[in-house]
């Protein structure tokens, strides 16, 4: 199984796919994504701000079905070059990152997914994805 097939397969044991797609919600996890990525936010706040970010990104509607894989995929495309371009092979950070997600538990609010707080998970060794 490739790490995409795993990814579908983390997704609908979840009952994620089954939820349908909602283009401001799938917009808002990339934003708060990359918000958190900048060191100023943290989960709770990017969170908030990538709501926000989403309605109004998402207000005027959505494209086709492929203009929306087009972009998603771009977005794939462009964190990978830039794990890249940080030192660090994005298979294997995709491996160990999967990992982490994979080892959580916790419940789902509003289509997000709630970490448990106090349980034992595995925490991605990402310096062992150094090129």
């Amino acid at each position: 199984m490739d790490m995409f097939q795993k990814i579908v397969k983390w997704n609908e044991e979840r009952g994620l796919i089954e939820k349908g797609f909602n283009h401001q919600k799938e917009i808002s996890f990339i934003i708060e994504e990359l918000l958190e990525s900048t060191g100023a936010y943290d989960s709770d706040t990017a969170r908030e701000k990538a709501l926000s970010y989403a309605e109004e990104i998402t207000q005027h509607g959505q494209g086709n079905d492929e203009n929306l894989v087009d972009a998603f995929s771009d977005i794939i495309v462009y964190a990978t070059g830039a794990i890249a371009k940080i030192g660090y092979d994005p298979s294997k950070v995709m491996d160990e990152v999967y990992q982490e997600i994979n080892s959580r538990t916790g419940t789902f609010i509003d289509g997000k997914f709630v970490k448990d707080q106090n349980v034992q998970i595995y925490k991605a060794d990402l310096s062992s994805c150094k090129f």
